[in-house]
């Protein structure tokens, strides 16, 4: 990183920081609470730490604006995040680490930090699967419809008539953000009824290789399950997708954290 770059951040933490002080001060409301998470939220691809994100956040939501799969949102006042802060709710919308991060590109404050804009630098967290059990390859049951259909609530772009009949319709000329959710949409169809369910595992985004982050093993006494590899980035595609939500992401910890420590691993 620049010299100039490192004083640039450290100018608008404290900025910021004041910002956030001055507002404690006017409004007893927005006090300790609100300014840092009771429990770690997921932010979005490229978050600098915790801390550091909290005090370089400006709430701007231009990360929000430019997402195109709408996977970002901002804390509201009720939250346990700081209010107005940038964060992914995985089982919601999981994120689907775009190629050129245009979240990161957006951010003008260096809370989204530029310098780790490819798949390489990302590391938002890592995927546990806690409920082994659950699991429909495990226990061998199909694909239910409903764990398809409840992504069309999720897929904000579509049409009313296309979420009533669960079909989509992909044309050539969809603006690239519609086109991105609709291909979502279509690659789930083809799970929809699957005898053993592998949605999880085909379905996520890692780039290029998705086999390096997720995939399907034979699991003991029978069945198969998931398996975290060691490029998961925490991403919360595969959250977001599980039809019977078997799957959750601890934010900001890596793989080795949870998986080479004798940590949680499903």
């Amino acid at each position: 990183m620049k010299p100039e770059d490192n004083g640039r951040r450290k100018f608008i933490q404290q900025m910021s920081g004041l910002g956030a002080l001055g507002i404690a001060a006017a409004a007893g409301i927005f006090g300790g609470p609100y300014l840092k998470s009771e429990e770690l939220r997921l932010r979005p691809p490229g978050a600098v730490e915790e801390d550091e994100f909290l005090g370089l956040c400006i709430k701007c939501g231009q990360c929000l604006q430019v997402c195109p799969y709408d996977s970002i949102l901002l804390e509201d006042i009720d939250g346990k995040a700081g209010v107005g802060m940038a964060y992914i709710e995985p089982r919601d919308r999981g994120c689907y680490l775009c190629e050129a991060f245009p979240c990161i590109l957006a951010c003008p404050s260096g809370a989204l930090d530029h310098e780790h804009a490819s798949i390489e630098y990302v590391h938002m967290g890592v995927a546990v699967v806690h409920d082994p059990q659950g699991c429909l390859a495990k226990i061998g049951k199909p694909v239910p419809d409903s764990g398809i259909d409840r992504i069309y609530d999720h897929t904000k772009v579509i049409s009313d008539q296309e979420r009533r009949n669960k079909k989509v319709v992909l044309k050539e000329s969809d603006p690239e953000k519609v086109k991105l959710q609709k291909e979502l949409l279509l690659k789930l169809e083809k799970h929809r009824g699957e005898e053993l369910c592998t949605i999880c595992a085909d379905m996520c985004p890692y780039h290029p290789d998705n086999t390096l982050a997720i995939g399907m093993v034979a699991a003991k006494g029978g069945g198969m399950l998931p398996e975290i590899r060691e490029a998961c980035n925490g991403c919360g595609a595969c959250v977001e997708l599980c039809p019977v939500d078997v799957i959750k992401i601890v934010p900001r910890k890596s793989y080795a954290d949870i998986y080479k420590k004798g940590g949680e691993n499903g």
